[in-house]
């Protein structure tokens, strides 16, 4: 197959706990939670930004023909944003 994605990302808030979970970073799919609590209260811009950073902290990227790592974790950043931007209804 050559459609595989560069990225997969998904944000989710259940019972009140935020994660995201990032796939073909390349490797299986990971979560990560919000333990710093950046989210505590409703999402903003600064605290979607903030989490976004950190997700991109803590989620190890790879290479290959399809994209670099700094590529990947550039990507990361921006569609956890993104995803959080939508959860959030901004």
């Amino acid at each position: 197959r050559t459609d595989f994605p560069v990225l997969a990302c998904a944000v989710s808030c259940v019972d009140g706990e935020y994660r995201a979970v990032l796939g073909a970073r390349p490797a299986n799919a990971m979560v990560v939670y919000d333990a710093d609590h950046l989210l505590t209260g409703a999402i903003t811009e600064e605290s979607a930004a903030a989490f976004a950073r950190y997700v991109a902290e803590h989620v190890p990227t790879g290479s290959n023909i399809r994209g670099s790592a700094a590529y990947r974790t550039h990507l990361v950043k921006v569609l956890v944003q993104r995803a959080l931007t939508q959860l959030g209804g901004m």
